[in-house]
């Protein structure tokens, strides 16, 4: 099987890249002849438009040459660069998968969509032969709104788990990875820190993530906090492995996610997670088994969680274990890539639906 996959840059800060790392790295391209062409890649708006003419260049070559298109799309801008893709690859007459990523795609659609655009974005879904969903929870929203559910299937984020360590419990430093701002709950963490601070002389709170960095650095100096939280700027490789391995908190609070790969990776390192119900952590994370949630946006409920978890090592120690655990058993990336290989093998027998 021949597979052209499309998607932003692997060298992009954010979920899909993850994704597609993990896949090279459990050897997608040793199972079928796979071509990855980064459509996006971070940078000025000049290198992002060359990177998208010389995508488009390529892509014409490349879809000839192919039998599957794997698109990895968003919503917004990432969904109509996405589109031009899949038109050329119906018109060629190839398979095509649509893997939705986008954490805010139902707002996209229902909010900054028109008419005529949600027109497009159907007719877009009507041209995949399969559209691949992070949860349950997306499948519904999009077999309700954008396609028939018979096309879509589920596959969970998953990751590659880390080597064996020992996980120092009782400390009480508190990790976040993401992109600083409201959609992640990065403000409401900022909210429910200093009374937190002021009862553990030992916590101390990092941030790893770029966008809205001044303003929570500006937030965390009018609380007083400034000395007792660390911005990390964004963080990968060996810095990001220590992070996840020498933390025993992590704490994401978003208002919108798919299936983040940041929380999937701390519960393979043995981190007590606490979250919120929001897109896919609740099929991730089971409240009081292998994680703490709340509701988003319920900065007085967020404390009382983070309070409790901060308070006994013991409790710490439990959930990580459990979600170091989950992971091993249904999110390890190698039974997500059988899917995908299912997928493509369908596909490729001449399955449409």
């Amino acid at each position: 099987m021949k597979v052209l996959m499309i998607g932003a840059g692997r060298d992009v800060r954010g979920g899909v890249s993850s994704v597609v790392n993990g896949y090279y790295e459990a050897g997608l391209d040793r199972m079928c002849e796979l071509t990855y062409l980064p459509t996006m890649e971070d940078g000025s708006r000049l290198k992002k438009l060359f990177v998208a003419v010389k995508a488009r260049l390529r892509f014409e070559r490349l879809i000839r040459e192919n039998d599957i298109l794997h698109v990895h799309m968003s919503s917004d801008n990432s969904f109509y660069r996405k589109a031009v893709f899949i038109r050329r690859a119906y018109r060629e007459k190839k398979k095509i998968i649509i893997h939705m990523h986008g954490s805010t795609f139902d707002l996209f659609y229902r909010e900054r969509c028109s008419e005529r655009q949600k027109k497009q974005v159907r007719d877009i879904f009507s041209k995949a032969d399969r559209v691949i969903a992070l949860s349950e929870d997306w499948k519904a929203f999009l077999a309700e709104y954008v396609c028939e559910a018979e096309k879509i299937e589920v596959i969970y984020n998953a990751v590659k788990l880390p080597q064996r360590y020992e996980k120092d419990y009782h400390n009480r430093r508190m990790l976040f990875l993401g992109i600083l701002g409201k959609r992640k709950g990065t403000y409401d963490l900022i909210e429910a820190l200093p009374e937190l601070l002021g009862k553990y002389p030992d916590a101390h709170m990092y941030f790893g993530g770029d966008g809205e960095l001044e303003k929570a650095q500006r937030l965390c100096r009018e609380k007083g906090i400034a000395d007792r939280v660390t911005f990390l700027g964004w963080v990968r490789g060996a810095e990001k492995d220590r992070l996840l391995r020498d933390c025993s908190v992590y704490v994401l609070p978003s208002y919108h996610e798919g299936m983040p790969m940041s929380v999937l990776e701390a519960m393979s390192y043995g981190m007590a997670v606490v979250s919120t119900y929001t897109g896919g952590i609740p099929h991730l994370v089971t409240d009081g088994a292998d994680g703490l949630l709340c509701k988003a946006g319920d900065v007085k409920r967020l404390g009382e969680i983070l309070d409790r978890i901060l308070e006994d090592a013991g409790l710490r120690k439990e959930l990580g274990i459990n979600a170091c655990q989950k992971i091993k058993e249904g999110f390890d990336v190698k039974s997500a890539l059988a899917k995908v290989m299912d997928i493509y093998s369908r596909l490729a027998a001449g399955d449409h639906h």
